[in-house]
């Protein structure tokens, strides 16, 4: 097989986690579920949903709070699946931004804490630091998604259906009332 058609085949894995990462940010406070971390990852102010089908094939939310919109969660509703967003990780009082693509994993254009090292070298050494225990926490999130959809795949999506219905209903995640919530992609 292709190198391209695996990870077409694959890419519902990111998009599941990356739907994973959302619901976890407004309905969980972002935590990640491990012992010990205590860093927080929410979607930030840009999301892009794609559709195989209908009229609409792609939808980028930007500005605002796109992450908690009535239009992001219709959106979902009706089938299309989140493929890019830009993410935020705060632990303590350390900041990462930076974008996921949910086909590839890829992290992009990542803004890393500041640097308060005094020289050149040890500023360099700080940043690789920074941008490895920023890449440690999303990481870390995904092996928890990864235990999660394995251990109870039907309690995962029947946590995310109930979750976009709760978007539906505007109330911040949880309720009921869905348009469809048997055509949302993450159905088994």
């Amino acid at each position: 097989m292709k190198p391209l058609e695996l990870i077409e085949q694959g890419r519902f894995l990111g998009e599941e986690f990356l739907l994973w990462l959302w619901m976890r940010g407004t309905a969980e406070g972002g935590t990640s579920g491990e012992s010990g971390d205590h860093s927080a990852c929410f979607l930030d102010d840009a999301v892009m949903l794609a559709a195989e089908h209908g009229e609409v094939k792609e939808l980028s939310l930007r500005k605002g709070n796109p992450a908690e919109s009535r239009e992001a969660f219709e959106a979902l509703s009706r089938g299309m699946r989140p493929v890019k967003a830009k993410l935020r990780i705060l632990s303590g009082d350390l900041e990462w931004m930076f974008t996921l693509t949910a086909a590839t994993l890829d992290m992009g254009a990542m803004k890393v804490p500041p640097s308060a090292a005094k020289g050149e070298v040890d500023r360099i050494h700080e940043r690789l630091f920074l941008l490895e225990e920023g890449a440690g926490h999303l990481e870390r999130r995904l092996g928890r998604f990864l235990r999660e959809r394995s251990e109870d795949p039907d309690g995962m999506q029947a946590a995310m259906r109930a979750w976009v219905r709760g978007g539906m209903s505007g109330d911040g995640g949880f309720g009921t009332g869905a348009t469809n919530p048997d055509e949302v992609p993450w159905k088994a």
